[in-house]
């Protein structure tokens, strides 16, 4: 009897091992091919501790940190593949242009509570790279209508737009800081729908850098056009150079404006939108 237990033990404990080898497996496989799962970006600071930041942290193997917001966007190295939820984790700036396509399903891009990431045009001394970054959008978003994308707790400073959303995008835009961008803080295209709720957008059309070009074309704080949509609501829209938030759709119920927005010190405040009782402006 002990003998005959031992052999069923035996063979229990090895199809226990085979069934967990063949799990992680999958699980291996499906990390790669299907994505959808969250990915880790340290940036300037080494969050894993091995002595890797940035694009070395971008190509050191499978452990799902990067160093780089579009990397970790990406595929290789099993990044979210454009499905997926993207962590900031460390505070500090991405001088990078962030393009979210949501080719493979829905993205977030986050950074962790009591993070502070910057996407930003500028450094100093980088000449040559802040001439072209600043000659371009912060966040560029275009994805199919049938896709989710988030953008929470994110600072975009010191580009054309801050952040623009086009094609047939929907966007939920939350908690963000997007400032002193020259012609647009927020720019909605196309037939895009957006969602902007407990956001600064601040200094709009008021960029200051040697060697650039800093006219506002136009510089306002949020607009929507084409035959776009959206919601503004808890939002700060302030000092901007020109509109605060502009409806340029042609259908003045395109844009509404919710809660308890604050609208002030723009040129003028609204165009195309009438804001609600309790708005201040």
């Amino acid at each position: 009897m002990k003998a005959r237990y031992g052999y069923t033990h035996k063979i229990f404990k090895n199809k226990l091992t085979l069934a967990t080898a063949v799990m992680f497996a999958c699980l291996g496989y499906s990390s790669v091919s299907l994505a959808n799962h969250p990915v880790l970006v340290e940036g300037e600071s080494d969050f894993d501790g091995d002595g890797r930041i940035g694009v070395d942290e971008d190509n050191d193997g499978l452990d799902q940190v990067f160093g780089t917001i579009n990397a970790a966007l990406g595929a290789a190295n099993r990044g979210a593949n454009q499905n997926g939820h993207v962590i900031i984790v460390t505070s500090g700036r991405f001088l990078e242009i962030v393009n979210i396509t949501a080719a493979n399903g829905d993205v977030t891009l986050q950074a962790a509570p009591g993070v502070e990431a910057e996407i930003e045009a500028v450094r100093a001394g980088d000449a040559a790279g802040n001439t072209q970054r600043q000659a371009a959008p912060g966040i560029i978003i275009n994805a199919p209508s049938n896709r989710i994308v988030t953008i929470r707790n994110i600072v975009s400073r010191n580009w054309t737009e801050g952040i623009l959303v086009s094609g047939n995008s929907r966007v939920i835009i939350d908690n963000c800081r997007v400032e002193h961008n020259k012609d647009y803080g927020i720019h909605v295209m196309g037939s895009a729908k957006a969602t902007i709720t407990n956001s600064q957008v601040v200094g709009s059309g008021f960029r200051n850098g040697a060697g650039i070009v800093n006219t506002p074309i136009p510089g306002i704080g949020i607009e929507f056009e084409g035959a776009s949509s959206g919601v503004v609501a808890s939002t700060t829209i302030s000092g901007s150079f020109a509109a605060g938030i502009a409806n340029a759709t042609g259908n003045p119920q395109a844009v509404k404006i919710a809660n308890t927005a604050v609208v002030f010190d723009n040129n003028p405040n609204f165009i195309g939108v009438r804001p609600p009782v309790g708005s201040f402006f």
